[in-house]
């Protein structure tokens, strides 16, 4: 059971971090600008705005970076952790992978919102939504695994009943 939920934390951490970073560098530049890539690009530039995509590969770096350290932690421990705090701990990072995301994107919208006075902020939310949804219900999860191990925690202290 380790195993398998290392291996789905694994590929979570590091499924989000790539769409993020395609997201943050790519789809989300097109979908506010409404023109292709290139042509974003060259717009931003002539009206004196940056694009980089040292943060989105910074952000997918970061992820399989954190996905693989915590994946061998896991499973090459000479101590093993419980299931939930398997559960717990990735889910922890994919939560993180919301405001992470946030941060490490504005600038590049901030300077397509800046190019384009007309520029179509809901489109590139609407594609970013799938991305914050999954570190909500990530959130979720690590309040349902606190709650697994209180409970655990709870039932091992309470005093058996005489009969």
């Amino acid at each position: 059971m380790r195993v398998l939920l290392t291996l789905l934390g694994i590929v979570a951490i590091v499924v989000h971090s790539l769409l993020g970073a395609t997201l943050m560098n790519d789809w989300a530049l097109v979908a506010a600008s409404e023109m292709p890539l290139e042509t974003t690009i060259a717009d931003m530039d002539a009206a004196g705005q940056t694009y980089t995509a040292i943060p989105g590969l910074a952000f997918a770096a970061m992820g399989v970076l954190l996905a693989l350290a915590w994946g061998a932690t896991t499973l090459f421990r000479r101590t093993s952790f419980p299931s939930w705090a398997t559960v717990l701990v990735w889910a922890g990072i994919a939560t993180l992978g919301a405001p992470a995301y946030f941060f490490t994107s504005f600038a590049n919208l901030n300077s397509v919102g800046d190019t384009y006075f007309d520029w179509n902020a809901e489109a590139a939310f609407a594609l970013e939504a799938p991305l914050y949804m999954a570190s909500g219900i990530a959130f979720l999860v690590v309040v349902a695994m606190m709650v697994t191990a209180a409970i655990k925690a709870t039932a091992r202290k309470r005093p058996s009943p005489v009969t």
